[in-house]
C-alpha cells in the first residue's frame, strides 16, 4: 500500500512550509527515516525524512524547489516498485509564495514573486552565513533559485566573478602641481579651517590669497553646506527566524494580560552540586555539566508540584498539560530558536546535559527537526553567561509562563545568626500570563524553585 508524504507540522505555529531543495528524485528507492527534502518552516530550515521504504512515486506537479506548501497537504507518495499510485491534481500557488519554477518544456516568465517587497532578498540562513563569512553583500547578488531566491552557488560565482574584476589599474601620471600664492597668515587660517587653498579665489596682488579671502571662502561653503547630512547607513533584511520571532512576540503581548515576579536564589549548594557531579557528567556524556542543565531539572520537578504553571490559554479554557516538555532559549545569528526537552521530569541530568549539546549544535546550523521546536509546555531563557544580572522575558504563547535567569553575583546577605557574608545570588524572574495564573500562583512557584536551587539533593 502506497504511503503519503505529506508537509507536517514541524512547530506549533507552522501553516505551511517551503520546499527548499529535493534530496531525491522522481524513481529513487528510499529507506525510512532518510532525509529526503529540506524544508523552510516558519523558524528554521529542517529535514524531511521518509516514513517509509520504497520508490518515490507521483510527486505532485508544482512540488519543485521553491514552492509552498500546506501542512497537511499530500505532495508524492512511496511505493512497492510496481505499484501504482493515485495522481495528484497540480499543487495551487500559496498566497505567501515566491515564483514557481515551471515544469520541464514549459516556457519560463519571470514574474516577481507575489509576497516579496522591494528590496527583500530571498535567501536561506545558511546563504546569508555563507555570505556574512565571505564579506558578500547580498543585495548585489542575482539569485537563481525559484522566484528570485539566492542560492549558495550564486554567492560563490559572485565572489569569484568579483575576483577577476579586480585588474590593476593604471596610475595616471601626475600633473604638475599648481603653484598656490597665499601669505603665510593666510595658508595658516587655512589650515586652521580645513581649506584648500587651491580653490581660493585670491585678491590682493598679482591673485595673491589673503587672510580675508580664506575667510570668505569657509563662510560660503558654510552656507552652501546642507542644514544635516544623513548617517550612511547599512539595510539588513530579517531572517524568517527573526521575523516570525518578533511577530510571535508582539501577538504575546498584546493577547496575553502578563506580569512580571522577581527573587532571588542562593545558588550556594548548586553550585556545589555541579561541581560535585562534574566528574561523573563528564565521563558519561563527554560534556560539562551547566547551571542551565540543572535548571531543567529543577523547574521540571517544581512544575509537577504546581500543574498550573505547565499550562495555556487556549480558546478561552485553560489546557493542562500531562507531559512536562521544557524549552529551552537558544540564541543564534539568525534569530532566537526554542528546542524541547522533552518529558525533562523523567529524564536523567546526563540526557537532559546530551539533549543541550545537540541543540547547540543544530543552532550553529540552524538545522533543527519539527519534533525539536513543537510541543513545548514551559520555557527557560538564561542569560547569565552573557553578565546579564535581570531581566524581563515575553511569554512563547500559548504557553502560560516563562523563568527568565540571570547572572549569579556574590552579594552581602544577613546570615541566620546576625553575621554578614557573601553568598552568590541567581536573579529569577518569571513572567506569568494572568488568565491563567494570579499572583499567588505565580509565587509559590516561583518559591518553589528557589527552594529547590537551595536545596537541590534530590538529583542526586
Amino acid at each position: 500500500m502506497a504511503i503519503e508524504i505529506f508537509m507536517p507540522k514541524m512547530t506549533d505555529h507552522m501553516e505551511v512550509g517551503e520546499i527548499i531543495r529535493w534530496l531525491v528524485k522522481e524513481g529513487d528507492r528510499v529507506e525510512q527515516g532518510q532525509v529526503i527534502m529540506e524544508v523552510m518552516t516558519d523558524k528554521v530550515v529542517a529535514d524531511l525524512e521518509a516514513p517509509a521504504s520504497g520508490i518515490l512515486k507521483g510527486i505532485r506537479p508544482g512540488a519543485v524547489d521553491g514552492a509552498i506548501v500546506p501542512v497537511g497537504e499530500t505532495f508524492a507518495y512511496i511505493a512497492e516498485p510496481n505499484e501504482e499510485v493515485p495522481v495528484l491534481p497540480p499543487l495551487l500557488p500559496h498566497p505567501s509564495s515566491a515564483a514557481q519554477t515551471p515544469p520541464s518544456g514549459t516556457p519560463t516568465v519571470e514574474t516577481a514573486p507575489s509576497s516579496v517587497e522591494p528590496g527583500q532578498i530571498l535567501a536561506t540562513p545558511a546563504v546569508r552565513r555563507l555570505a556574512k563569512e565571505l564579506g558578500v553583500d547580498l543585495s548585489l547578488v542575482r539569485g537563481t533559485g525559484p522566484g528570485g531566491r539566492i542560492r549558495e552557488e550564486d554567492v560563490h560565482s559572485f565572489v569569484q566573478a568579483q575576483k577577476l574584476q579586480k585588474v590593476p589599474e593604471e596610475q595616471e601620471a601626475p600633473e604638475e602641481m599648481e603653484v598656490v600664492r597665499a601669505s603665510p597668515l593666510a595658508r595658516r587660517i587655512a589650515r586652521e579651517l580645513d581649506v584648500d587653498l587651491t580653490k581660493v579665489r585670491g585678491t590682493g596682488p598679482g591673485g595673491r590669497i589673503r587672510e580675508e579671502d580664506v575667510r570668505a571662502f569657509a563662510e560660503a561653503q558654510k552656507a552652501a553646506a546642507p542644514a544635516a547630512i544623513a548617517p550612511q547607513a547599512e539595510w539588513i533584511d530579517l531572517t524568517p527566524v527573526q521575523r516570525l520571532t518578533g511577530q510571535r512576540m508582539l501577538e504575546s503581548v498584546h493577547n496575553a494580560p502578563q506580569f512580571t515576579l522577581n527573587i532571588n536564589a542562593d545558588a550556594t549548594n548548586l553550585l556545589w552540586l555541579r561541581d560535585a557531579l562534574m566528574e561523573r557528567i563528564l565521563a558519561e556524556t563527554g560534556e560539562r555539566l551547566s547551571i542551565t542543565a540543572l535548571l531543567v531539572k529543577i523547574v521540571a520537578a517544581a512544575l509537577k508540584e504546581h500543574p498550573r504553571v505547565n499550562a495555556s490559554f487556549e480558546g478561552g479554557r485553560i489546557r493542562l498539560y500531562r507531559e512536562i516538555n521544557i524549552g529551552v532559549a537558544v540564541g543564534t545569528d539568525d534569530g532566537l530558536v526554542v528546542p524541547v526537552i522533552k518529558e525533562a521530569d523523567q529524564k536523567t541530568i546526563a540526557q537532559v546535559v546530551q539533549e543541550l549539546k545537540t541543540f547547540q549544535n543544530k543552532a550553529q546550523v540552524m538545522r533543527f527537526t519539527g519534533e525539536d521546536l513543537s510541543g513545548g509546555t514551559f520555557t527557560i531563557s538564561n542569560l547569565g553567561m552573557y553578565g546579564i544580572e535581570r531581566f524581563d522575558a515575553i511569554i512563547n504563547p500559548p504557553q502560560a509562563a516563562i523563568l527568565a535567569v540571570g547572572r549569579t553575583v556574590k552579594t552581602p546577605v544577613g546570615m541566620p545568626d546576625d553575621t554578614i557574608a557573601l553568598r552568590p545570588l541567581m536573579s529569577l524572574t518569571l513572567t506569568v500570563d494572568h488568565r491563567v495564573l494570579d499572583g499567588v500562583q505565580g509565587a509559590r512557584f516561583l518559591s518553589a524553585v528557589k527552594d529547590k536551587i537551595e536545596k537541590p539533593y534530590f538529583l542526586l
